[in-house]
């Protein structure tokens, strides 16, 4: 309670940005955009990245894990994930 008797939250001792509202919904519209640049990879890129970083509901694999199931090797996993990646952060520039 403040001297007036008003009731006081955590918020109002600590202070906030003014921004932290909007933190959250532009945080839910950059992993939105993002999921849909993934949906459209094609099928074995979407799937490597959905398993790197457990988009699929499962949990997050290693490269090693990924490229043992795919049967390829882990640096060939590291040199599509780095150009997938690449083509996502290019193309969400373009949006941004």
């Amino acid at each position: 309670m403040d001297w007036d008797g008003n009731e006081l939250l955590l918020s109002d001792i600590l202070g906030t940005e003014d921004d932290t509202v909007n933190r959250g919904i532009e945080s839910e519209v950059e992993k939105e955009l993002l999921l849909r640049e993934i949906e459209n990879l094609e099928p074995r890129e979407r799937r490597i990245m959905k398993m790197r970083f457990g988009l699929d509901g499962g949990g997050e694999m290693t490269q090693k894990q990924v490229a043992d199931v795919l049967g390829i090797s882990q640096s060939y996993i590291s040199r599509l994930e780095k150009r997938i990646l690449q083509s996502i952060r290019r193309n969400l520039e373009k949006i941004c």
